[in-house]
């Protein structure tokens, strides 16, 4: 396994995860957000860039900790794609969850931003670790 091409394909993941993050957030739980408009910064290319540059370099991270960690090896998995879901909802249940509850409970945000938010985490953070998976099989 080379550190190279698993960091690689986490970016690569990262960049697909853009497309599923505009689906969930973006566009299924977008509505929500009006329930709380005090919340929220205007949106706009600036902030559609910097969010896009984001999630690519955080698939690249999670591609260096699928690396480090030994990927998803010490599960027991012979499929890189049962491999790669499994490692992606760990990290997930690890991470952004806790991230994205702690933060609900201080933040004045409708349930359904937090609901699209987790799910949009999830299968972000699935199809990294898919990819990371991917290129290092």
């Amino acid at each position: 396994m080379s550190l190279m091409r698993v960091v690689i394909a986490g970016a690569v993941g990262g960049f697909l995860s853009i497309f599923t993050s505009w689906l969930v957030t973006g566009y299924l739980f977008h509505g929500y957000q009006r329930r709380t408009p005090e919340a929220w910064r205007p949106e706009g290319p600036k902030q559609y860039a910097t969010s896009s540059v984001i999630q690519v370099l955080g698939g690249a991270a999670v591609g260096l900790l699928w690396f480090a960690t030994g990927g998803a090896a010490r599960l027991g998995t012979t499929s890189w794609l049962l491999g790669g879901v499994l490692f992606g909802g760990l990290a997930w249940l690890a991470v952004a969850c806790p991230i994205h509850v702690t933060t609900a409970v201080y933040v004045k945000v409708h349930r359904g931003v937090v609901v699209g938010l987790l799910l949009d985490s999830l299968l972000g953070l699935c199809v990294v670790g898919c990819a990371c998976a991917w290129g290092a099989s």
